[in-house]
């Protein structure tokens, strides 16, 4: 798994690289413009499928609302995995305690994604990202909770990645809603 701290200098870079294009005018350029953000995220092929899969868009506005339903309803499917594994009732307290941890890192994600909503319509796209952001940082905080124990392995560790990964397809698009 990629650390915070490396992550954050990739998007870094991806973003300060990425020159700003005018946003479509009808849907005959959404293909263009899905490629665009999806040429710039860490996973493209999943980046296509959220964008394609969350019905017509004629902006990046409209895809950044794709992504950020897209990464409630992961969210959401976490938080609710976390759930169940609480409910199974692992007998080991280490284990408890990070599902527990997950489980406030998971709400408190999807607080975020909401605020993330609400100021995607308001146009402060800054706060998009620093929203997305702080998300992203609970998702990382979730997987971490395990690591800090020798022996341990996150049962979560693949959604954790997929969310991480939904993450940055909104905050690449958000770097082009703030440049354009």
């Amino acid at each position: 798994m990629i650390s915070p701290a490396s992550l954050l200098v990739l998007l870094l870079t991806l973003l300060t690289h990425w020159p700003p294009q005018a946003q479509p005018t009808d849907t005959s350029d959404v293909s263009g413009m899905i490629t665009q953000v999806c040429d710039h995220t860490l996973n493209g092929k999943l980046c296509r499928s959220v964008l394609e899969s969350g019905g017509p868009a004629s902006d990046y506005s409209e895809l950044a609302r794709i992504a950020l339903r897209a990464a409630m309803a992961n969210a959401s499917a976490i938080f609710n995995h976390v759930d169940s594994l609480v409910r199974a009732g692992d007998p080991d307290p280490f284990v408890r305690q990070c599902l527990s941890d997950c489980s406030d890192d998971y709400q408190d994600a999807m607080d975020q994604i909401e605020d993330s909503l609400a100021a995607l319509e308001t146009r402060g796209y800054d706060d998009v990202s620093a929203w997305v952001g702080a998300a992203m940082n609970d998702a990382d905080s979730c997987e971490e909770g395990f690591k800090s124990k020798t022996g341990y392995r996150s049962p979560l560790t693949d959604m954790n990645e997929a969310f991480h990964d939904i993450c940055t397809i909104i905050i690449a698009i958000s770097h082009l809603l703030i440049e354009t």
